[in-house]
């Protein structure tokens, strides 16, 4: 079992030495198990969870490898000494603290200069951290973008403070009023951030759908597979019809600071909390539905003209080309960017020499029509290319010819 996974996590944790029974390595590990059997992963396989006991007999230095260091008043040199080495070699370290005050006196010397995470009740599965871990492993992009669906006068108090909540947690969050410069088109923009987005948060209040945005916003996030939370309210406002596939969470108004009904009236600071986590989670589910659609649709053109696509244990595709060999397909989820292009590149360089041709495929619903021809004009230049999946057809008519 050891020899065939593919992802390593270190997770030291000095406190069970005093207190044990598993402690927040064990939550960790659980949600992380969890959500890589959401990305169609066996993690059993796929994870290979490190600690002081293993980390010198087990460790491969040829697998990905991250490490989380839950820190507090005990120190322990055999976690201090990996911590060390780790640093030593440029590997991704995140260390967990109760709290950010006197942050340098829990955690040792080699973590003081790193900014860590603070462990907050309202996510007690530790979902912050988990897509630390996850993003570092490249099984789901670093940016996170979030889109906010909402009637500006019946929930923009709301709508405000999850956009501030959001962003404090390293979200890239599109808010109407917030996210589009002035002087841009509006729509073809908004579309954009929608194509490029993780998920959806839609705020249902009872005349929310007379908003014709955002009736259109909710059916652009189905069809682009998009992930939407819906939080309803206020009492006896129940889900709108038509939001069934959403991922609803009724409040009630001992959630709310003041009348749940005023458009200007805000969340409790611990539901707050509960929200962002739980937007955490389901973005890792909305990101895992968003890939497989992508990987569907371009596997399902791939076989109808006999060629051949392999599903790699790191999760991207390789197409075998009779005469041309092997091409590398990374599915993206939203739209490429540049350090996209550069991973792949580099990925590519490393299968062998001369590396393989490589290309990244995405779902081109709503993208803002300058940046599809950027992405084309970039074609010429890299290594790396991208890929719309609906240019299959002209991708493979390139492949096909000698």
């Amino acid at each position: 079992m050891v020899a065939n996974a593919c992802y390593q996590v270190v997770l030291l944790e000095p406190a069970h030495k005093v207190e044990p029974g598993g402690g927040r390595s064990s939550t960790l590990r659980a949600t992380l198990e969890r959500h890589m059997e959401v990305l169609g992963l066996n993690p059993r396989l796929a994870l290979r969870v490190l600690d002081e006991t293993n980390f010198h007999r087990d460790r491969d230095p040829f697998l990905p490898l991250v490490a989380v260091y839950f820190g507090g008043p005990q120190q322990d040199p055999e976690a201090t000494a990996i911590l060390e080495r780790l640093r030593g070699e440029g590997r991704f370290v995140l260390p967990v603290v109760p709290t950010l005050v006197r942050y340098g006196e829990q955690v040792p010397p080699v973590l003081k200069p790193i900014n860590g995470e603070e462990l907050r009740e309202g996510d007690p599965t530790l979902e912050h951290v988990a897509a630390r871990v996850l993003e570092e492993l490249r099984l789901m992009r670093a940016r996170r973008l979030v889109f906010i669906s909402y009637k500006r006068d019946e929930s923009r108090g709301v709508a405000f403070q999850l956009y501030q909540a959001l962003d404090a947690r390293s979200f890239e969050v599109f808010l109407d009023t917030h996210s589009i410069k002035r002087g841009e088109e509006f729509q073809p923009m908004l579309w954009d951030r929608m194509g490029d987005a993780d998920l959806l948060i839609l705020l249902d209040t009872p005349h929310a759908f007379t908003s014709t945005w955002v009736e259109q916003e909710v059916a652009r996030a189905h069809n682009l597979g998009l992930g939407v939370f819906q939080l309803i309210w206020p009492a006896p406002h129940q889900r709108t019809l038509g939001t069934e596939l959403c991922e609803p969470v009724l409040l009630d108004a001992r959630d709310f600071e003041g009348a749940s009904a005023d458009a200007d009236a805000t969340l409790q600071e611990g539901k707050v909390e509960e929200v962002v986590a739980l937007a955490e989670a389901i973005r890792a589910r909305s990101v895992a539905s968003r890939r497989t659609r992508v990987v569907t649709e371009f596997c399902k053109q791939m076989e109808s003209h006999g060629l051949q696509v392999v599903v790699q244990s790191t999760g991207h595709l390789e197409v075998l080309h009779p005469s041309r060999g092997a091409t590398h397909i990374f599915p993206v989820v939203g739209h490429p960017d540049a350090l996209l292009f550069q991973e792949i590149a580099d990925d590519c360089a490393k299968a062998g020499s001369p590396p393989p041709r490589g290309c990244l495929v995405y779902d081109p619903l709503g993208i803002w029509p300058r940046k599809a021809m950027h992405l084309r004009w970039l074609n010429n230049f890299l290594p790396a290319e991208s890929l719309a999946v609906t240019e299959v057809l002209q991708w493979l008519h390139t492949q096909r010819t000698p």
